[in-house]
């Protein structure tokens, strides 16, 4: 009895076994199904990565140093790449135009020597995705103001030729300037005058248009405060200033009327215009300022420089949202 049961033990270890093998036969005997794309290498794009991240903006602190921003070329496609891609790169003024217009801006390409490219092309090595490193190089200081440029570097070359995909063949950078701290000298006072003033009002700490450049912060330029027959001039309140002179101008700093209860009048929002003859006016900018009890001042940069012999300050509203304006001093720079 104890003979029969092991044989039959032993009989369907081998049945079992027969079995195993009998189906590992039939998996080894089944493939993976193939699907042939037919010209497949008709799917492969080459690609600025950075395209696809919209516009890149760059701020920059103004200093006479180079800064480096790296970007290059992809590839993507059903097939890897079987030789090297050789991709071209331009800075075309023809993009900046169609962006303005699609956009409703006006950028303007830097001065010419503030950027350049470290390399026009790059390389996609055979069998990879992506390419090695060029750079848009900026040099703040030359950009000669905080105005916004727009720099779009396009793909215009590819070797072999593959196409390009389409929305992702221009990256377009926006770089400005900003100064950490004042690098310029104030213009000396000496022989100033006030050219034009829209109201002035007499008070203990002069309230005359001329006192906003007696070179004494203590003193003060006040619009009209009083009223009469129940009325006084409302905002915008303005003065001009002959420097008698030309001067290169980057900015103007304005101090307001000194003292906590006094910030009411502090000027908010202000328009900096420049004149070469006192009638004909360039704009320099709108500003949005504020000052504190501790510091009244308020620096307002140009965006680009400008070569002028007036300068016109408009104060638009003030801290305190009501009539009347006061400025301490006006400081050229």
């Amino acid at each position: 009895m104890q003979f029969n049961i092991n044989q039959h033990i032993m009989d369907a270890a081998k049945a079992l076994g027969l079995l195993c093998l009998a189906i590992l036969i039939f998996l080894g005997s089944c493939k993976k199904p193939e699907y042939p794309i037919e010209n497949s290498q008709s799917y492969s794009k080459v690609f600025m990565q950075l395209a696809s991240n919209g516009v890149v903006n760059k701020s920059l602190p103004i200093k006479d140093e180079w800064v480096s921003m790296p970007f290059g070329a992809g590839y993507g496609g059903l097939d890897l790449a079987t030789q090297n891609i050789e991709v071209g790169f331009q800075i075309d003024q023809a993009m900046i135009t169609a962006y303005n217009e699609q956009n409703n801006t006006n950028y303007e390409l830097p001065p010419q020597d503030s950027y350049r490219m470290t390399s026009p092309s790059v390389t996609i090595a055979a069998g990879h995705a992506g390419s090695n490193s060029t750079a848009l190089e900026i040099n703040a200081l030359k950009l000669a103001g905080t105005k916004s440029y727009l720099i779009p570097i396009h793909i215009n070359s590819v070797q072999p030729n593959i196409p390009v995909a389409d929305g992702l063949e221009t990256t377009y950078f926006i770089v400005n300037g900003f100064y950490e701290t004042n690098p310029f000298v104030p213009i000396p006072l000496t022989g100033w005058t006030v050219h034009d003033f829209s109201d002035d009002d007499y008070d203990a700490i002069g309230g005359r248009a001329p006192y906003c450049i007696d070179g004494d912060v203590s003193t003060c330029w006040l619009s009209t405060y009083r009223r009469v027959n129940n009325w006084r001039p409302p905002h915008p309140h303005y003065v001009t200033i002959d420097m008698h002179m030309e001067h290169l101008l980057h900015g103007i700093t304005l101090f307001g009327r000194r003292g906590a209860s006094n910030a009411y009048l502090f000027p908010k929002n202000v328009r900096v215009e420049v004149s070469d003859d006192g009638t004909s006016w360039r704009d320099a900018g709108l500003y949005s300022i504020a000052a504190s009890s501790e510091d009244t001042s308020a620096t307002m940069y140009f965006e680009k420089s400008l070569v002028c012999r007036y300068f016109k300050v408009t104060v638009l509203s003030s801290a305190g949202n009501g009539d009347t304006t006061a400025i301490a001093e006006l400081v050229a720079f």
